[in-house]
């Protein structure tokens, strides 16, 4: 006689979409943070190379790689975030769900920017007949980066809402002390 795991009465977990979500989330953390650490790398080999009384050139790339080593600092906190929600750590899930609250509102906000970017660029390839070319393969870029953030913003709504709910609070385990 062969016995089952619904005869033992051991429920199987099923698949769930928040936790394919956030580990989509930790690589893309972790590709923003390499593409900023190249980045980094790249304005540090430009500052090297400045010659030392072009003030207004070191500051402006000195104020670049202060932006790239925040952002650093940002995609390596989202890594610690995700993997302590893969994990499933207490603590790392508010922290998760207030973080896909924030990135939603930016990819909205961005959203908003490119389209009036897309509206700019559609005034300006009206009016110029020699760059029309470089306008459209921009407005294609500038499509893309809107169609991602729009299919973006909803999806961070419903991971910030699915981290709130009771069947998932209850597969965290509370740190022991």
């Amino acid at each position: 006689m062969l016995i089952s795991r619904s005869d033992l009465g051991v429920r199987r977990s099923r698949f769930a979409w928040w936790r394919m979500l956030v580990w989509v989330l930790l690589l893309l953390a972790a590709g923003g943070g390499i593409e900023n650490l190249t980045h980094a790398q790249q304005v540090w080999g430009v500052l090297r190379n400045l010659p030392p009384g072009d003030a207004s050139a070191v500051s402006a790339m000195q104020g670049m790689l202060a932006w790239d080593v925040g952002f650093l600092v940002g995609w390596f906190a989202l890594i610690v975030v995700c993997a302590g929600c893969i994990l499933r750590q207490s603590w790392a899930r508010p922290v998760l769900r207030l973080i896909a609250l924030l990135l939603c509102a930016l990819a909205a906000f961005g959203a908003w920017q490119q389209w009036t970017m897309l509206n700019g660029l559609a005034a300006a390839s009206a009016a110029s007949g020699q760059a029309a070319t470089q306008l459209i393969d921009l407005r294609h870029v500038v499509i893309a980066g809107l169609g991602l953030r729009l299919i973006a913003a909803p999806v961070l709504l419903w991971l910030s809402w699915q981290l709130g709910q009771p069947a998932v609070r209850l597969q965290f385990k509370a740190r022991r002390r």
